[in-house]
């Protein structure tokens, strides 16, 4: 194994311990279920930074894995699962034109993530803590909850190429990969 794979998979395994033990604690807690998700992902800024895009969905694969395994809560687990590759795909939604059209290519994502996560959690893998939860619902406490997610995930499509270059411009030089 060359020397630049050494480095790209000790710092992807490290930052993978890292995003599985974000997921772990905020699985934890309640009501850090989707937040703790939503952090993991942002761990994957510095791994498709330093290693690319393949290596950013290699580490994706192996967290995501990891999660379902180790995490008390799965649909934190679940929840990265579909969400977690977004800061690499944002590179590629991005470069859609006009931004009417990316704008609705992202939130076509988000939503169809969406339905299709608690779809599985709800109907396949019948997570009874979940179930109970929605059976409480009423079904317009539904609607805004979705329309929450979506002004959530607007911001934080808005957040991540700011992170990115936070990364790029203080982190990366202080790390010296």
């Amino acid at each position: 194994m060359r020397s630049g794979n050494t480095k790209k998979l000790a710092l992807c395994g490290v930052l993978a311990a890292l995003a599985v033990a974000v997921m772990f604690l905020g699985s934890s807690l309640s009501v850090a279920t989707i937040a703790s998700a939503v952090l993991a992902s942002m761990v994957l800024i510095p791994v498709y930074a330093e290693c690319g895009a393949g290596w950013g969905m290699l580490w994706f694969a192996a967290v995501a894995a990891l999660a379902m395994l180790l995490t008390p809560q799965k649909e934190t687990a679940f929840l990265f699962l579909f969400f977690g590759d977004y800061p690499v795909l944002r590179r590629y939604l991005s470069r859609i034109r006009p931004r009417v059209l990316q704008w609705g290519a992202k939130l076509l994502y988000v939503n169809a993530a969406t339905a299709a996560a608690y779809g599985l959690m709800l109907y396949v893998f019948k997570l009874s803590e979940l179930t109970a939860e929605f059976a409480e619902m009423k079904h317009w406490m539904l609607a805004v909850s979705l329309l929450l997610a979506n002004v959530c995930f607007v911001l934080y499509d808005r957040l991540l190429p700011r992170l990115e270059v936070l990364y790029a411009v203080r982190l990366r030089p202080k790390l010296k990969l």
